[in-house]
């Protein structure tokens, strides 16, 4: 597992949300999948998986978010096939101004299929979103 593929694995994951692919970011995950925020964790099967994105793709766009970039911070090999990345976010709107920004943290494997991601912490980007006063980050 290098830099490399994991840059390509992140871009093809921006992509697919930016296209609101739920096909294909599904298809980047591994599953049972867990996403662990401030208030626990959630753990997913791949068609809750999948509404769960849905529902975060109609989040985002009520926010106004018109791009995204997504650029891997850190990297950390935890064994042969696994590997914690840091990923820093920005949301952007349709003018380029930066909506809100976080830093996620995904445990990745290799697999015979390539990378696929089986978990993640949302605490920074419920974080970002309640610094807004959204939704998500209401309680």
């Amino acid at each position: 597992m290098t830099p490399a593929a994991l840059a390509e694995f992140y871009a093809g994951y921006t992509q697919a949300f930016m296209r609101q692919d739920s096909d294909a970011l599904v298809a980047a995950w591994s599953f049972p999948a867990t996403i662990s925020g401030p208030r626990g964790n959630a753990v997913f099967d791949a068609p809750a998986f999948r509404r769960n994105v849905e529902a975060l793709f109609g989040f985002y766009d009520r926010q106004g978010v018109a791009a995204v970039t997504a650029n891997v911070a850190a990297l950390t090999v935890l064994g042969d096939d696994v590997v914690l990345s840091q990923t820093d976010y920005a949301m952007l709107g349709s003018d380029g101004a930066r909506i809100a920004d976080w830093q996620t943290p995904y445990l990745l494997r290799a697999t015979a299929d390539g990378l696929r991601a089986f978990c993640a912490v949302a605490d920074s980007e419920v974080a970002a979103w309640a610094a807004r006063g959204t939704p998500m980050g209401s309680r």
